[in-house]
This record gives C-alpha cells, sequence and structure tokens, in this order.
C-alpha cells in the first residue's frame, strides 16, 4: 500500500509542486491535471523514482513503543505481522494504509525498501504512513498469510491494495499486487521490510499525480 508513499512525498519534498492552501478545489485539480498532461513518457532504460522521492522532512527519527520484543521466534513474528497487516495493532486498520505497526518487534533503524523510495526509521516510516491514504476509502486484502523462511530468516506475505490519497486532488490507486519481505536479525527484530509491485515505480509516480473523484 506504498506505492503512493515516495510520490505523494516527492510533492511536499518539492518546491513549487503543491498549491497554496488558499487554492480552490477545482485549481488543485486543474494543478494536478496539468502535472499529470506534463509527466513524460516512461523511459527506455531502467527508472529508479528513489533518486526523486526522498521522504520529505517528518522529523527527526526516534524510538517509538515500549519495550523491544526480542527473542521471539519467526513463527511468533508472523502472527503479529498477518494480525497488523490484516486489521492494524490496535484495530485501526491494515498498517500499511493507517500506520497502525507493533513498533515493538522492528528496530528503531529498520529499513524500508520499495521501488519508489528507502527509509531507514521507523518512526519516519509510520509518521509518513499515516498521511498518505484517506483510510475510509482505501483497502488492502491479504492473498498470502505471512511465511516463514526459517534458513533465510525471513517471512514473506502477499497482498492486493487500492484507495485514495490525502492530497488535495484525491488521486485515487489503481488496484495493485505487491510481495513484502521482512527481514529478521539474531535478535529477532525485523531489519528491513522490502517490497516488489506488479505495477512499475514510474506508473506509480504517475498515477500519484492524475486527479481522481472529489
Amino acid at each position: 500500500a506504498t506505492t503512493a508513499l515516495g510520490s505523494m512525498l516527492l510533492l511536499l519534498n518539492t518546491p513549487g509542486i503543491m498549491p497554496s492552501r488558499t487554492v480552490g478545489r477545482r485549481s488543485l485539480v486543474q494543478h494536478a491535471g496539468l502535472l499529470a498532461a506534463a509527466a513524460p513518457a516512461a523511459p527506455a532504460g531502467a527508472f529508479d523514482a528513489r533518486k526523486y522521492t526522498a521522504l520529505a522532512p517528518l522529523g527527526r527519527a526516534s524510538s517509538i513503543g515500549g519495550d523491544k520484543r526480542t527473542g521471539l521466534d519467526l513463527e511468533e513474528l508472523a502472527s503479529i505481522l498477518k494480525r497488523d497487516i490484516t486489521e492494524g495493532a490496535t484495530g485501526r486498520g491494515s498498517y500499511l494504509i493507517t500506520g497502525d505497526i507493533t513498533p515493538e518487534i522492528f528496530r528503531d533503524d529498520c529499513r524500508f525498501v520499495d521501488p519508489t523510495n528507502v527509509e531507514q526509521s521507523l518512526s519516519r516510516y509510520v509518521k509518513a504512513l499515516g498521511i498518505l491514504f484517506v483510510p475510509s476509502r482505501s483497502t488492502l486484502e491479504l492473498l498470502d498469510s505471512p511465511t516463514v523462511d526459517q534458513e533465510a530468516h525471513t517471512i514473506r506475505a502477499q497482498y492486493r491494495a487500492s484507495g485514495v490519497l490525502k492530497l488535495p486532488w484525491r488521486p485515487r490507486i489503481s488496484p495493485y499486487d505487491a510481495t513484502l519481505t521482512w527481514s529478521v536479525d539474531t535478535d529477532g527484530l525485523i531489519a528491513e521490510q522490502s517490497q516488489t509491485w506488479s505495477i512499475s515505480a514510474f506508473d506509480a509516480l504517475r498515477e500519484t499525480f492524475t486527479p481522481g473523484l472529489l
């Protein structure tokens, strides 16, 4: 559910891209339409969106949650992750849409990687998720429950998501499939979360600039 994370934060991080708070709704939609129309065709070579989508200023990285739950086995972690993906740590909805995560099972310097963004801070990643989707208009379906690879010390799951972003022109993110892989360190904490998507990074960025229904 983070295909739009890097592209949304690119807007926040680029001078002149985001319109003034005093601009009317019609102007916001027109502004987004112009951005979508002006977006270049996908380049012939590999498109690395990460060059353009560093997380917007989200404050300093900090420790969040309670004491780290070290020593959990992979099956226990998989069970917690399944709950957090489907309903959230406290029932507010999938953490990939709401940020409702169990921080105690992640390292504070956990590395979060997807085709449009890389962030090495749990607190900044959670804060970014909180400003990304409109939860009431976004959905996530777990396609394959988290499964453990004891030899690789990883956990993997697949999901399908779609939704509406909190940008003023309310871009709509079409359904896409994704594979999540969590890598676990020797203390039993998640050190990296990586994603691959069924859509390209370029298409994810382009979709973010396309106005949806307000």
